[in-house]
């Protein structure tokens, strides 16, 4: 049997979009691999094994996914001399790996556009560094390179022309029995935040410049301006450096309207999308848009963006304004909160378009990207 290694470390308690994509993968793709063995590395903190299955093995080692552990340390702790496969699923690699290997790029953001990655410059000048080295180094070795969209295949093509070959686009895929209206709790589970007859909209990302979290709660403010009633929860994750943002969110007419939550349970999360009057995700720049999905899975209307890979993955399923387009997104906003006949429409279209998408399948195309690695060479 082929034995394949997946680092699943950024499987923890509070799990990230990575986090989401790599266990899902890994309950999909250990099934329909009958004749793979793996190895999954977890995390220390992880309280509970991450698949319990027969051909499957589970080593803890440290550090986030995306650290210096990764690059430096992993190989000097870890024996991958007796493995056929290694597959990173957060864009970087070991150093000296003596095994073949997939990586999966997510986007190409800090090598194209790192001023969207970070507000503070000595953060980004420090992480642009360190992930164009790292970038480059994965994408030269690899034996295969799992896109998570058209988008970032097209991003490798620009940075990376002479490894575009290595390149399968595989999408996220949708867990259609969890993100339903059906599946999600009372709204009381909102009771700490709003009361029980208050409207609410939703933005849900971490807090960096690509999500847009300044241009879409000035355009919210500004659109419910005669509507104070109507408020915005911001699920605002990882919070950077941001005085742009801070400045915003102390003004009192923002204060009065927008609430900033960083860290909702799982139950929150879908009671928030199930109940919220529209989700705002009009992002600069995406390797795909996973929370968007998610809204149109539940029924919620979503006011999307144009960046490539949102249009890319929300299709007809959304209503799309241009992200630098001040005056678009409040008329966006405006149109969803006050036209009942196309939130309708959108919930419909939306909920439609995500049934594209499919963990199965997510699966299915990374085991044939595994087999491609695995009968022969690619770097070049």
């Amino acid at each position: 049997m082929p034995k394949v290694v997946i680092d699943a470390r950024s499987v923890v308690e509070k799990k990230s979009g990575i986090g989401n994509y790599t266990e899902a993968l890994v309950r999909h793709i250990v099934p329909l691999a009958e004749d793979v063995e793996f190895t999954l590395l977890r995390h220390p903190a992880a309280q509970k094994p991450i698949l319990e299955h027969p051909r499957v093995l589970e080593l803890a080692f440290e550090g986030e996914t995306k650290s210096p552990h990764t690059v430096f340390r992993m190989t000097r702790h870890l024996d991958f001399s007796s493995f056929d496969l290694y597959h990173s699923p957060a864009d970087l690699v070991p150093l000296r790996l003596p095994c073949p290997y997939v990586v999966t790029l997510h986007d190409l953001m800090w090598v194209e556009r790192p001023e969207l990655a970070s507000a503070f410059l000595p953060v980004r000048l420090a992480n642009g560094a360190w992930y164009r080295a790292n970038f480059a180094h994965a994408v030269r070795g690899a034996r295969g390179i799992i896109a998570i969209s058209e988008a970032t295949k097209a991003a490798i093509g620009r940075v990376y022309p002479r490894h575009v070959h290595k390149v399968s686009v595989v999408h996220h895929g949708m867990d259609h029995a969890r993100y339903k209206r059906q599946s999600a709790g009372p709204r009381s589970l909102l009771d700490k935040w709003l009361a029980p007859a208050e409207r609410f909209s939703l933005i849900v990302g971490q807090g960096s410049p690509y999500k847009n979290h300044v241009g879409m709660v000035r355009a919210f403010v500004e659109a419910s301006r005669h509507d104070r009633e109507h408020k915005l929860i911001l699920v605002r994750r990882f919070s950077r450096i941001d005085q742009e943002m801070n400045r915003l969110l102390a003004r009192p007419d923002v204060r009065r309207q927008v609430l900033v939550v960083p860290f909702v349970s799982d139950a929150e999360l879908l009671a928030l999308y199930a109940h919220a009057q529209m989700l705002l995700f009009v992002s600069h720049y995406e390797g795909f848009g996973l929370p968007a999905l998610e809204a149109m899975s539940m029924g919620t209307p979503v006011l999307a963006s144009t960046a490539e890979a949102v249009q890319e993955i929300t299709g007809d399923g959304a209503l799309h304004v241009d992200s630098r387009d001040h005056a678009a997104i409040v008329q966006g906003i405006r149109r969803l909160a006050t036209d009942p006949a196309l939130r309708d429409a959108l919930r419909s279209r939306g909920m439609r378009r995500t049934q594209q998408f499919s963990w199965q399948k997510c699966a299915e195309l990374t085991l044939a990207a595994y087999r491609r690695a695995l009968r022969g060479p690619a770097p070049g």
